[in-house]
């Protein structure tokens, strides 16, 4: 049966979909009370975001207290993760990176050859934060290490996370996750 993404019963279809896959996975996080989730729910259900669900350059970062839109680049590549954000001067406050993995796996990132400070945002493949990094300095090659099964990282202007609210058990939503598995989607 196929449905309708814009219909009331293609988003109830969706979200049922998402709800049954949280159920069969164990998590740490209590998620019938997580108002982030909720909040990704309402977005989803709600039909908002049918169209805009598979835009990949744009990631939207649903937090308790609001959902923030960025434009981002992806780096999905060995090549362009290597890259990075290096020797860029400067980036818009409503810009970022997304680094996306083949696999959840434990992540380390430095700040070698970054001139811009960077708030680094840890997901795991579900699009859940799992660790912020607040205020990486420039040019410092300490290794960050952002968890254990680490999917994806959202790297943007230092300040912007905590500016935003943005807290761990936020959910990221961008075609790379689990999330829209449920969602026909060309961009995936």
């Amino acid at each position: 049966m196929k449905f309708d993404l814009q219909s009331e019963t293609g988003a109830a279809h969706r979200v049922a979909l998402f709800v049954a896959r949280f159920q069969r996975k164990e998590t740490a996080l209590r998620w019938g009370r997580n108002t982030a989730l909720s909040a990704a729910l309402a977005v989803l259900a709600g039909g908002a975001m049918a169209q805009d669900a598979c835009v990949r350059d744009e990631v939207r970062v649903v937090s308790q207290s609001a959902t923030h839109l960025f434009s981002i680049e992806v780096a999905d590549t060995a090549q362009e993760r290597a890259q990075g954000l290096m020797f860029r001067e400067s980036m818009p406050e409503s810009h970022g990176m997304l680094f996306v993995y083949a696999n959840p796996a434990p992540v380390n990132f430095w700040m070698k050859n970054t001139l811009i400070p960077l708030d680094m945002i840890f997901t795991d493949q579900r699009g859940v934060i799992v660790t912020i990094h607040e205020n990486a300095i420039p040019l410092d090659e300490t290794p960050i290490f952002g968890g254990e099964a680490i999917f994806s990282v959202l790297e943007l202007n230092a300040g912007v996370s905590k500016a935003k609210n943005i807290k761990v058990g936020d959910v990221l939503l961008h075609p790379a996750y689990d999330f829209y598995t449920s969602v026909p989607c060309e961009a995936k």
